[in-house]
């Protein structure tokens, strides 16, 4: 059961459900969407956080800051600025789908 929790919160489920929650508030004008996908891309920011390379720790710091920052403008009514603002989190997640894709090649 812990392990659950921990590939719920810590995973791709995480790194998914936080897009969708907030996209889904933006699109239905409610901002408490917005602060529960903040809440919910939180694992992934301690994620990024642990990671090495340091553009990782920034954007583990501002991915929370960001979705909260998108319900704020949710809550003003500019709904295309905030679908900006959630920009960084789908880009850092493609890429690391790219890296777990690609993985190393096997050698002969």
């Amino acid at each position: 059961m812990h392990n659950f929790f921990v590939q719920f919160f810590f995973s791709w489920p995480a790194i998914i459900g936080s897009l969708l929650v907030s996209s889904l508030g933006i699109c239905l004008r409610r901002p408490g969407l917005c602060v529960a996908g903040a809440l919910y891309s939180a694992g992934f920011a301690l994620y990024l956080i642990a990671l090495p390379a340091l553009i990782f720790k920034l954007a583990g710091f501002s991915i929370p800051l960001l979705h909260l920052a998108v319900m704020v403008l949710v809550r003003r009514g500019r709904r295309i600025i905030a679908g900006l603002l959630l920009l960084p989190h789908a880009v850092i997640a493609i890429y690391l789908l790219f890296l777990l894709v690609s993985g190393p090649t096997p050698r002969f």
